[in-house]
């Protein structure tokens, strides 16, 4: 019993300093500077006599409303990889505009990045 209570203490007394020694100091790491990110445009004005919103984001997908030239709409989301109808590729962009949800073609609105912007794009499109 006290070979195996020695045997104990000396591994504690040889592994303890190894245990206790200092680590070295950390390494300071030197990252490349971040992009500045670009702010997306969140509003889009109707540029088409009469725009149809879908229920998903294809031309073959159920029309729940009708967008009149220079509507205002916000702009929800966007699919992954754009596609080409009628000879235009753009994407499709899922909308809330008055009151309606759905999606439309990208190619059929003219963007801004704030409310106040589209209003003013919509009233000089109205106008003139």
């Amino acid at each position: 019993m006290w070979k195996k209570i020695l045997l104990l203490c000396c591994g504690v007394i040889v592994f303890f300093p190894l245990a206790c020694s200092r680590k070295p100091a950390p390494v300071k790491v030197e990252l490349p500077p971040t992009p500045v990110l670009t702010v997306k445009a969140n509003w889009g004005v109707v540029v088409s006599p009469y725009l149809r919103v879908r229920k998903k984001p294809s031309p073959e997908g159920e029309v729940v409303a009708h967008l009149r030239n220079s509507s205002i709409a916000e702009v929800l989301s966007r699919t992954a990889y754009p596609e080409t109808i009628e000879g235009k590729v753009d994407y499709w962009y899922e909308i809330s505009a008055d009151g309606v949800r759905g999606w439309v073609f990208g190619s059929y609105l003219k963007f801004f990045d704030t409310r106040a912007e589209a209003e003013k794009a919509a009233t000089n499109t109205q106008n003139g």
